[in-house]
């Protein structure tokens, strides 16, 4: 018996000095992801796909924000204080991403790192 415990103890020893020590959230990777790359671009060619996508992610920002005002006319019947809440909060989501897509696009029209983090700033 103490031996399938001990060999049970350093099986799971084992299981936890593979695992990873921390892991991180998609939004982050992407973030992270995105900063790289807008970061590291070097050549004409580079750059111009780092404003392709600057200009994409500018436009599901855009998207999205209509999606939210879109969501807020929708009545789903309940009290008038809590529709209204709900309303106020999808519009103003609405209108920060809005703010995010016009970043974007500036971004990607007036390319430079120093853009890129007045950016970053934002987001936060």
């Amino acid at each position: 018996m103490k031996r399938i415990t001990a060999i049970t103890l350093t099986a799971a020893a084992l299981s936890l000095m593979t695992s990873p020590i921390f892991s991180v959230s998609n939004d982050l990777e992407s973030k992270l992801l995105e900063k790289a790359l807008i970061e590291g671009a070097i050549t004409q060619e580079q750059k111009s796909a780092v404003k392709h996508y600057l200009a994409s992610v500018a436009s599901e920002k855009k998207k999205l924000a209509d999606s939210y005002r879109e969501m807020a006319t929708v009545s789903y019947g309940g009290k008038a204080l809590t529709q209204d809440l709900r309303t106020k909060k999808l519009l103003d989501l609405a209108k920060a991403l809005d703010n995010l897509a016009a970043s974007y696009e500036s971004l990607a029209t007036n390319y430079s790192v120093t853009e890129y983090q007045k950016l970053a700033k934002l987001e936060e």
